[in-house]
Order: C-alpha cells, then structure tokens, then sequence
C-alpha cells in the first residue's frame, strides 16, 4: 500500500505544467483528468484538495508520469479479482495540500459515492468524517490500511439492504 501511495505523492509532486499533460474535461469516460476543487474567485468555502482520476477498466490507461506509477497502479486496480467484464473502474486520488486558511477550507463536502465501492488508503492524516445520527465522527483509519465504503450502486445491487454512507474530508 505504501508503494500506491508514494506514486500518488510523486504525481502531486510533478511540475504544475507536467501534470496540466493529464488535465481534461470532467467527463467520466476521459482516460485521465486532474485538477483542483478550489477557486479563489468563485467560492465562498473552499474545498481545499488536488485530485487525479484515471481510468483503469475496461481498458488500462498508462500515466506516462512519474516514472513507476502506472506499474504501481496495475497492481492495485480491483477488476483482476473481481473478473468483471462490464462497468467502469476508476483509480483516484485526492492530495490535500497545506492550507493558508485552514478555518475557510474543507477538504471535500458531505456526499455520497457514486460507485460501487470505494477502498481508501489513508496516510497519517485523519481527515475522514462520517454522519452517523445527525453527527460528525472522525473515523481512525490506521495509515497504510483500506477503509472500504460501500456506495450508491451496492444499494441498488442490495435492493437497499445497503447504503452509501454520507461523509466527507476535512
């Protein structure tokens, strides 16, 4: 897991220019996109993260940087063990950068997951919350461990046996 999350570290470390190569429309189906959720002229609170998405099935689409990354990637993506033939699977990434005004910035809004499932590898930072009777709760993921969150799919396959739980970064 390590490994995963240094290639995560070492894309957010790139030059601005090498990862603006990756940069695209927010339209699901692109290969890659990156960015940032924050925008200084139009939000009032910011959400205060950088983010890459890469499409990874059906078909595996390779970052040519940094060096090592879609190897490190390869080994991680689930469709291998879940031998499935139809769907998409997304590999993202969220980088939450030092803030200059930690009391105006979140790291992600409350919401839902729209997938399947979601695998979270934390590092050292807590900054998950879930919503658990009307309340915020900072849930302890040890570093280098999954923290596995069901989403919006698995309570449609589940017939609302089980649903996303509402969350968020800080």
């Amino acid at each position: 897991m390590k490994a995963m999350i240094d290639a995560c570290h070492g894309f957010f470390t790139l030059p601005d220019e090498e990862r603006e190569e990756f940069k695209s429309s927010n339209d699901l189906l692109e290969m890659f996109n990156c960015g940032t959720s924050y925008n200084h002229d139009l939000d009032k609170f910011l959400m205060w993260r950088d983010f890459l998405k890469a499409r990874v099935h059906p078909e595996f689409y390779a970052l040519s940087k940094p060096a090592r990354f879609s190897e490190k990637a390869w080994d991680w993506i689930i469709h291998h063990a879940m031998n499935t033939d139809r769907g998409f699977e997304i590999l993202a990434a969220n980088y939450y950068p030092p803030c200059p005004q930690p009391e105006s910035a979140i790291g992600l809004p409350r919401h839902t997951d729209s997938g399947l499932f979601t695998l979270l590898i934390q590092n050292e930072m807590n900054g998950l919350e879930v919503e658990h009777n009307g309340k915020w709760v900072t849930i302890d993921v040890p570093p280098n461990r999954f923290f596995v969150n069901l989403a919006d799919q698995m309570r449609i396959l589940t017939n609302g046996k089980y649903k996303s739980v509402i969350h968020r970064a800080t």
